[in-house]
């Protein structure tokens, strides 16, 4: 008797417990004409799923349900923009993040020399640098000039004496393809009132932290002083040694570059 009234209280007291699996929406589309424009440009932001919200921000944080609602085409202005968007639902998990960097024209330059590329990846020609193309995460695009050279030198003219507040330069880092970012990058100028070439500013870039993935990546240094002057030397240094942990260790890496804007 005492058995059968704990089977009965055991099974009156059993609520069953239903779960729904919730589905990760898909990451929203971005659309623009070109990640590098002259004064203005502006992105959509492609999304249709009944019941979400598409969020973004221009700062590079990743968007929260705090953040603006997508309703219309994003103006961009600012010389570096990053534009994130995520969509939100009630019955689904968050969608991956999608991101576009967004470059603006700097100063006009009147030309440029720097050393030739190695020949499998010449770029696009003299124009490579200039030509406000590429800003594709791609190690098979013909936008980007390949070194494996120590050292790459660029000079670049301005045609007259101009007040340089920035120097922004794009790279490809692609460390499972031998593709590093430089280690160092010196920025030099002609100062009318030093003697010889005057340092405006410097990164140093190396680290033996690994990178997985393929992406663009920007690297915008500040002239400290800022000064006038008609030509830049810029100078980058190439990792000679990938570091311990590569499948290459010890051996020569390489640095794509496309742009290069002046501020």
């Amino acid at each position: 008797m005492r058995n059968s009234l704990l089977i009965l209280l055991l099974v009156c007291s059993f609520r069953p417990v239903y779960s729904q699996e919730l589905f990760q929406l898909a990451p929203p589309l971005l659309k623009y004409p070109s990640v590098f424009f002259e004064n203005k440009t502006v992105a959509e932001i492609k999304f249709a799923q009944e019941g979400t919200t598409v969020h973004y921000t221009l700062n590079g944080q990743e968007p929260t349900l705090t953040d603006p609602v997508y309703t219309g085409p994003v103006s961009i202005t600012q010389n570096l923009t990053i534009l994130k968007a995520k969509a939100f639902g009630a019955a689904f998990l968050p969608s991956e993040t999608a991101v576009a960097t967004f470059i603006k024209n700097g100063k006009r330059i009147k030309s440029l020399k720097y050393t030739l590329p190695h020949a499998a990846y010449p770029g696009n020609g003299e124009q490579t640098l200039i030509d406000n193309l590429g800003g594709v995460a791609q190690t098979g695009s013909k936008n980007w000039m390949g070194y494996q050279c120590d050292t790459v030198s660029i000079i670049v003219d301005l045609g007259k004496r101009k007040k340089v507040n920035s120097v922004l330069l794009h790279f490809l880092q692609s460390e499972s393809a031998w593709i590093f970012l430089p280690e160092i990058i010196r920025i030099e100028g002609d100062n009318r009132k030093a003697t010889g070439l005057q340092l405006l500013g410097t990164a140093q870039l190396k680290t033996d932290k690994e990178t997985t993935g393929t992406h663009c990546r920007y690297q915008q240094i500040k002239a400290i002083p800022k000064i006038k002057t008609r030509q830049l030397y810029i100078t980058l240094l190439v990792p000679k040694e990938m570091p311990a942990w590569h499948a290459a260790k010890g051996q020569h890496a390489w640095i794509f570059i496309d742009e290069l804007k002046i501020y």
